[in-house]
């Protein structure tokens, strides 16, 4: 195994990879996500949505406006006239929905969501299973098993394609005993990023509620802007709160009671982080990850793309060593997750060898879930 310092980062991940995700998401399931968007558009945002669909097949990327995005259009800037098929995935994606939200007029002064019906849908279908899940919604759940259901949760990702079922989920990566004495060990701070909506980021407050009594402070990160379809912004937060509050199902007003009595005591802090709009990898930029994160001790990451986030978007060798990453993050980290993408490392022999018998899509199924530990 070579040294820490002698590992070169792998590739990208590209839109011209050949049989890669990346290509499968240009090709088949970006246009199925925009062409949902066509079919129930009005004018004159159908003509700017059909504009991007036809510059997807044909055309070239095109420069952002400024400040609408933080410094996206900078980092746009260069890849103008480049391909759609000749990308950085991360970049690209990121790109697609923001100019989505361009085509709904979407700006810093009047904001615009495309994708909040279908986030208060998910929302409230969410909040209505609780009344079924009542050993999670305890105040003293066991700490092993709300992270399950964390990763389990995981899988209320509207931007897929396919999106298994809970018992259609089995873990490759089961550290929750080592993620348990991290959790509980009395940390100063915690943060968690949250990914989706509906039981994902319901699964999120549960454990926020649990990891309360053992840490002083825990700060929440949201996007910035509404993409991703099912990523929670800070409005999404605050209505999701609201209706957790007035809700009929005790369980779920009890811990809307809750999330908002941490918040005003100050033990809890929603937090919009421009970071999570950019195509950022937090191992490897230290400036972002210190502006981002502060003096968190742990930061929990939840789904697939905040795992690309902090570990960049690169084919990864699975067994690139945990602490390549740590050393350059400067804190510990764990990470819920159903694998939807290519990006994964810290793996052991045995579970590399392990992978050579499950389905061949297994990276990007969402059939198999993680709960990985970094730290020291």
């Amino acid at each position: 195994m070579p040294s820490h310092q002698s590992i070169l980062p792998p590739p990208r991940l590209t839109t011209e990879e050949p049989d890669s995700f990346a290509a499968f998401s240009l090709e088949k399931r970006l246009p199925v996500i925009l062409g949902k968007l066509i079919d129930n558009a009005d004018t004159p945002v159908l003509h700017a949505l059909q504009q991007l669909a036809t510059e997807m097949r044909e055309g070239k990327i095109t420069t952002l406006p400024p400040v609408i995005f933080g410094t996206l259009d900078q980092i746009i800037k260069p890849y103008s006239g480049r391909r759609w098929a000749n990308m950085p995935f991360l970049t690209v994606e990121l790109y697609f929905y923001a100019r989505i939200l361009l085509a709904f007029g979407h700006s810093t002064a009047t904001p615009a969501d495309p994708f909040q019906p279908a986030k208060e849908a998910a929302n409230l279908q969410a909040i209505e299973s609780l009344a079924t899940l009542a050993e999670y919604c305890d105040p003293d759940c066991d700490i092993h098993k709300l992270l399950r259901r964390s990763v389990i949760g995981n899988t209320a990702d509207l931007s897929q394609h396919i999106i298994p079922k809970a018992d259609q989920v089995s873990l490759l990566v089961d550290e929750s005993d080592t993620a348990t004495k991290l959790i509980a060990s009395g940390m100063r701070r915690i943060d968690l990023v949250f990914d989706n909506a509906g039981m994902d980021v319901l699964t999120d407050l549960l454990l926020i509620r649990r990891i309360s009594s053992y840490c002083s402070h825990i700060v929440a990160h949201v996007r910035p802007y509404p993409m991703f379809i099912s990523d929670m912004t800070m409005i999404n937060m605050e209505n999701l709160i609201e209706k957790l509050g007035i809700s009929s199902i005790p369980a779920a007003r009890k811990l809307g009671a809750d999330i908002t009595q941490l918040l005003r005591q100050n033990q809890l802090t929603l937090r919009t982080s421009p970071a999570l709009g950019l195509p950022a990898s937090f191992y490897a930029d230290e400036t972002l990850t210190r502006e981002t994160f502060e003096n968190a001790e742990l930061v929990i990451f939840k789904g697939d793309l905040n795992y690309r986030y902090f570990a960049g978007d690169r084919r990864w060798p699975h067994t690139t060593e945990k602490d390549y990453f740590l050393q350059r993050f400067g804190r510990s980290a764990l990470f819920l997750r159903t694998l939807k993408s290519e990006v994964l490392a810290g793996l052991t022999p045995e579970v590399v060898a392990k992978t050579s018998t499950l389905q061949p899509d297994w990276l990007t199924c969402g059939h198999y879930g993680i709960i990985q530990v970094f730290t020291e």
